[in-house]
């Protein structure tokens, strides 16, 4: 890593902040890239309100100008994942022995657990009905709808999946979970592995056209065709899109897939490890939120029970 820059002053050598963020972005970018690229908006914002002092002049008048300014313009979800990122950023600097503010001076909002609504079996059904599966694009999308509803899997995770992964003999996968780095293992339907393979056959074509692109699901990009992996982004996109053609009004995003998946294996009674297992998380307790019953799946259930006591 490069050495920060430095400004003489009457107490030493000072580091300007923004050199010092740019290092500690280069390190974070080695196993975290994606956290890296978000991180870099917020620490350098914050830069920004600081008045690009060096690291050393900042103090707590700086920290409430800045919860102040992201309080005023973000919603409480962007403030803390900004406080986040100050508070992993200045204890990064304690550690190389930077002066700088103590992190325990960074308090983290408070904020209400965020809800996943859950797609519900007849949502899924309405969202594939409005796809064709008749050229490329529409193939791909709703083998990528299918697969979240038939695994379970993160978007992202659904997004990292390359060619090499995918064998025609099997409804498996492989997979990185993406909050731990352990591998699992994710099953489809034999549908969707119908759709896939005949998806695979044209996604080979591509293949030898552009040899740099591995990933399973590719995007569009003007003037260079179907040619870059598939973001997180296009498939947020790409939900909203065919949830507001198949006339549903409540908004669902492909995590709602992931609360979907546990819903369903939660009403055929799977047991809580299998849950865990398909989720790929590490804690049973993670798992617990995904099973939690909402006001309409509690109000179906009583009166099922109800019914059987009758």
């Amino acid at each position: 890593m490069h050495k920060p820059r430095q400004v003489r002053s009457r107490r030493g050598f000072m580091h300007f902040m923004n050199e010092i963020i740019k290092e500690y972005l280069e390190w974070k970018g080695t196993y975290a890239p994606r956290a890296s690229v978000n991180y870099k908006i917020w620490l350098n914002r914050f830069n920004e309100i600081c008045g690009y002092k060096p690291l050393e002049k900042c103090d707590v008048s700086d920290l409430v100008k800045y919860r102040r300014w992201l309080e005023t313009h973000y919603s409480p979800y962007s403030v803390c994942f900004a406080t986040v990122a100050l508070k992993n950023f200045l204890q990064y600097c304690k550690t190389q022995n930077y002066t700088c503010l103590s992190p325990t001076l960074v308090r983290l909002p408070r904020i209400v657990a965020k809800s996943h609504r859950a797609i519900t079996e007849g949502e899924f059904e309405r969202v594939i009905s409005v796809i064709q599966s008749n050229d490329f694009g529409q193939l791909r999308d709703i083998i990528i709808i299918r697969m979240l509803w038939d695994t379970g899997v993160r978007v992202s995770e659904l997004c990292d999946i390359d060619l090499s992964q995918i064998d025609e003999g099997k409804r498996s996968a492989v997979i990185q979970t993406k909050k731990n780095g352990k591998k699992r293992i994710i099953v489809w339907s034999e549908e969707t592995h119908k759709l896939l393979m005949k998806y695979m056959a044209n996604r080979l074509e591509l293949r030898k056209i552009n040899q740099s692109c591995a990933a399973l699901f590719v995007g569009w990009t003007k003037g260079k065709g179907w040619s870059l992996r598939l973001s997180t982004r296009s498939v947020q996109r790409i939900i909203r899109y065919y949830v507001a053609r198949a006339g549903i009004k409540e908004r669902i995003t492909p995590h709602s897939f992931r609360h979907g998946w546990a819903h369903k294996r939660r009403d055929q009674n799977a047991p809580l490890a299998f849950i865990q297992k398909g989720l790929g998380h590490l804690s049973p307790i993670s798992t617990f939120i995904y099973e939690q019953y909402n006001d309409s799946d509690f109000e179906r259930n009583a009166n099922s029970y109800l019914l059987k006591i009758a």
